[in-house]
């Protein structure tokens, strides 16, 4: 007979989230995740499966926490126009602070084109993200913040390309300051 379990997963998971972030997957080990979760290769194994379905495990729950607190802040934004300037400052937050970034943007560049299950989580994260984008222009123009020009869902994936390109561009060196010009210039086509 199996032993309990004595580890809670979702703490086991965030712990996992964070490695993958800061190593991704290719440069994170199994001897990574054992000593960032504090459990041995058979409870990982055990618990999870492969290191695969842990990262697929991880990005879910990144989805879960992460996505949900983003999408709470932009929705508490009092205007269409502060809710998306709140996205660009929580970008430049996550692509020049202590953080390795996005877990969802890294494994979009790293892994995406090469495992399909990965890929759907990308693909269902540019979604929702989209959709907090089009809601936002959408509150926007109705609260007069918020001026664009042409279809709803073209301006929300230029934002959305844009958030992509600045935490590329963190990764190539490329400062805080410059990084808050390119938001700038972003957020001057909502004008």
């Amino acid at each position: 007979m199996a032993r309990p379990r004595s580890f809670d997963f979702d703490t086991v998971l965030d712990k996992a989230v964070e490695t993958f972030r800061e190593k991704g997957f290719d440069g994170t080990s199994i001897e990574d995740l054992e000593k960032a979760t504090a459990l041995r290769r058979a409870s990982l194994y055990g618990a999870f499966g492969d290191k695969r379905a842990l990262y697929l495990s991880a990005l879910n729950r990144y989805q879960r926490t992460k996505g949900v607190r983003l999408l709470e802040e932009l929705n508490a934004a009092k205007t269409g126009r502060a809710a998306i300037e709140r996205m660009f400052v929580i970008v430049l937050d996550e692509a020049t602070g202590d953080t390795a970034g996005c877990l969802l943007a890294n494994a979009a560049s790293e892994r995406a084109a090469h495992d399909d299950r990965v890929a759907r989580c990308v693909e269902d994260n540019r979604r929702r993200v989209e959709g907090a984008l089009i809601a936002a222009v959408l509150r926007g123009r109705s609260d007069g913040s918020v001026r664009v020009r042409g279809e709803l869902r073209v301006a929300a994936r230029f934002l959305f390309a844009v958030i992509l390109g600045v935490r590329a561009l963190a990764r190539t060196g490329c400062g805080r300051a410059e990084l808050k010009s390119v938001c700038g210039e972003a957020l001057r086509t909502l004008e």
